[in-house]
């Protein structure tokens, strides 16, 4: 092969540095698609709304109705942001593909969401998303693969939203006004909440506990 005098030959130290660089921007390109947060303006109330990527996925089976039907509790934290005050809340969807009303029971809504992390137990209060957010009917920040019949929420700090997701817990419990409850295990394989805290990471984190 004979090659043009006139042009500049780059050597193989050369040719590994310009591959290099380009596996930098290839990269740089890539990744803010893995940061992809959720976010939207609620245009009656003016709050901004942020979410993660994904919410993370738990499921019940109840063999005796179905034995591929099943409950679904699905997770996400959602940011709200009126006029730069910053409030965290743990969004519960609540779904099913049981026939409930007619093949099984119909079932109470959860009133506490029942979490174990580190030895100890979480335990967080939920209300309708509407009650927690005020002037918020839905959060329209998460829409998994199964429809969402309940959006329920739970007031948390930035740190415990944090701590779900760095402990990934594999079950959780819910219970109902009469103590009832049902363990749930989680039925995904995502990362949780992908995104979220690269985009919350400027934010100071809200230590303090809530009163429900």
């Amino acid at each position: 092969m004979h090659t043009d005098p006139r042009k500049p030959q780059l050597g193989p130290g050369n040719r590994l540095g310009t591959l290099f660089f380009v596996a930098i921007l290839l990269g740089a390109c890539q990744g803010p698609a893995n940061l992809t947060v959720n976010e939207r303006l609620d245009a009656t109330s003016g709050v901004t709304l942020r979410g993660a990527q994904e919410a993370i996925a738990f499921a019940r089976t109840e063999s005796r109705y179905s034995r591929s039907a099943r409950d679904y509790i699905y997770l996400g934290p959602v940011e709200t942001n009126r006029q730069g005050r910053r409030d965290y809340y743990l969004w519960v969807g609540i779904a099913t593909t049981l026939d409930r009303g007619f093949v099984a029971p119909t079932r109470d809504t959860p009133q506490t969401l029942q979490i174990e992390l580190r030895g100890e137990p979480m335990v967080l209060t939920l209300l309708p998303w509407s009650e927690r957010a005020a002037g918020l009917q839905r959060s329209e920040l998460y829409t998994p693969p199964v429809t969402v019949q309940i959006e329920l929420a739970a007031r948390v700090a930035l740190d415990q939203l944090d701590l779900l997701a760095t402990e990934a817990p594999s079950s959780i419990r819910v219970a109902d006004g009469e103590g009832r409850t049902q363990l749930y295990s989680r039925w995904d394989d995502e990362s949780a909440w992908l995104g979220f805290f690269d985009s919350t990471a400027a934010v100071p984190s809200q230590q303090q506990a809530f009163a429900d």
